[in-house]
């Protein structure tokens, strides 16, 4: 495994329950945070600088509507360096951390262009008109579940995590989010920040 600045990346998974009906224990693979538009196999927390935000938006939507909120926060680690400036296309090949937030014009434009081929493949041509494709803020984040398609393709399919804007259930402003395979090896700490009696199994 190389060697980086950082340990791992921080995500943070949100989870809703009835108060009574708590888990006293969550298993890793089985938590995501609650999407617009979900992405099949993967979990997905709030990471980066608008995390705080992101867990107060949580907080509002919990209380609103009277459920417990269960924090899990996770330590990800990965194997090759992260990219440190504005990602170009030519560097995906060389990196397992795909950070959307922080890729340059070019790669929006491949990204936009898949996109486009799937969205209107599964909503319709007029489907085209609904997304500003210039924007991942918009395309992605309100269809992250395409994520999962993109991690197919050859030319990503070694990419093991991503971090991209995304619509959850309790903010009606994109937030920024990582997404990580549901089996995926490398996590290396998992915990419920404010639950500790509640038992975090990977």
């Amino acid at each position: 495994m190389v060697k980086t600045k950082r340990p791992g990346i921080d995500v943070t998974v949100v989870q809703f329950f009835k108060p009574k009906s708590v888990p006293h224990r969550i298993a890793v693979p089985s938590i995501t945070t609650p999407l617009v538009k979900s992405i099949p196999g993967f979990i997905t927390g709030l990471s980066g600088h608008q995390r705080l935000n992101g867990l107060m938006y949580a907080r509002h939507y919990a209380d609103a509507n009277e459920l417990e909120m269960i924090v899990v926060d996770l330590l990800v680690g990965f194997e090759r360096p992260l990219y440190p400036k504005v990602m170009p296309p030519e560097s995906v090949k060389d990196h397992d951390v795909l950070n959307i937030i922080r890729s340059n014009k070019d790669l929006i434009e491949v990204l936009a262009g898949h996109w486009r081929e799937w969205v209107i493949a599964s909503e319709g041509k007029k489907a085209e008109h609904k997304y500003d494709w210039s924007r991942a803020s918009d395309f992605v984040a309100r269809r992250p579940d395409l994520i999962a398609k993109l991690l197919e393709l050859d030319e990503f399919k070694h990419v093991q995590i991503v971090t991209h804007p995304v619509m959850t259930n309790f903010s009606d402003q994109a937030l920024t989010a990582t997404s990580l395979r549901a089996g995926y090896p490398l996590i290396v700490e998992a915990n419920a920040r404010f639950h500790p009696d509640i038992e975090v199994t990977l």
